[in-house]
């Protein structure tokens, strides 16, 4: 069977990516998240609640902040993955421009530790890290940015998701 870890699974997105998977797959999810101020507990439980597969067999959920290093025993206790779906970020950007640090250790080192665990995956096919179109800064009108433009980021939340893609 196939694994997919997904990082900030308790977050907006990562609960709605959750369901797709336990949905559409038959993949085992694990997802790892803090539970910080964005991170809801119940929004995982609402997904065990109301789907009617066997999704309790098929969904862990993991209390670690990716800010600390997923070191050997972590690395042991989450086991192998294909798939990593690096979600987990601080995106508010008020309180980026108020505590910038917090948003560099949640955006670029969580990143990294999520990078460098990815590395130790020998079955890993694919890692896919969720970004900001705010890394290009104000989109005037009908103006679609692409992959490789030039970054130009007016936040401290964007510089540091910036800062993540360019790991």
């Amino acid at each position: 069977m196939k694994r997919v870890l997904i990082t900030g699974g308790a977050g907006f997105i990562g609960h709605h990516v959750i369901r797709y998977f336990l949905k559409n797959t038959d993949y085992e999810i694990v997802s790892i998240d803090r539970l910080d101020f964005s991170g809801n507990l119940n929004r995982i439980s609402d997904i065990l609640d109301t789907e009617k597969i066997d999704n309790k067999k098929r969904l862990r959920v993991v209390f670690h902040d990716l800010r600390a290093e997923i070191n050997d025993y972590v690395s042991a206790d989450l086991g192998s993955f294909n798939y990593i779906l690096h979600m987990a970020a601080s995106s508010h950007v008020d309180r980026s421009i108020v505590d910038p640090m917090s948003f560099v250790l949640d955006n670029v080192v969580a990143t990294c530790n999520i990078l460098n665990f990815s590395k130790k995956q020998k079955n890993l096919e694919k890692l896919i890290y969720f970004s900001t179109d705010e890394v290009f800064g104000p989109a005037p009108e009908n103006v679609k940015y692409k992959e490789r433009d030039r970054y130009n980021s007016t936040n401290p939340y964007s510089a540091t998701k910036a800062g993540g893609e360019e790991l």
